[in-house]
C-alpha cells in the first residue's frame, strides 16, 4: 500500500514538472552576485538547478547529522561480533568438556566392572 502511494506520488509530481517545464520555457539570465558570471537558463532550468542542488545539500546535511548515529552502530555491531565469537568458544569448550567427562566416565565404569 505504502509503495502504491509512493509511486502515485512520484508520478504526480512528474506529471507537475513536465508541466511547468513545458509552460515556462523562456529563457531568463542568471547572475551569481559577487562574481562576474552570467548564465541564461531556461525558468525551468532554474527551478530543476534548484531542486537538484536543495536535494544535495539536505541528503549531504542529513548524512553528516547521522555520523554519531552511525558511529554507535558500528560500535555496537563489533560488540555483537565479539560476543557471538566468545560465546562459539564457550560452547566449543563445553562441547570438549562433556566429551571428555562422558569418556572418562566410561572408562571408570569400565575398571569397576573388571576390577
Amino acid at each position: 500500500m505504502i509503495k502504491a502511494l509512493r509511486v502515485l506520488l512520484g508520478l504526480a509530481g512528474l506529471i507537475v514538472i513536465v508541466v511547468f517545464a513545458v509552460a515556462n520555457r523562456t529563457p531568463v539570465e542568471v547572475s551569481f552576485a559577487p562574481l562576474p558570471i552570467v548564465i541564461e537558463l531556461p525558468v525551468y532550468g532554474v527551478f530543476l538547478l534548484g531542486l537538484v542542488l536543495g536535494g544535495l545539500l539536505g541528503g549531504i546535511a542529513v548524512w553528516l547529522g547521522s555520523a554519531p548515529y552511525r558511529r554507535q552502530a558500528r560500535r555496537l555491531r563489533n560488540k555483537v561480533w565479539a560476543l557471538e565469537n566468545q560465546v562459539a568458544v564457550l560452547n566449543k569448550q563445553e562441547q570438549t568438556a562433556r566429551a571428555e567427562g562422558y569418556s572418562a566416565e566410561r572408562g571408570s565404569m569400565a575398571q569397576s566392572a573388571t576390577g
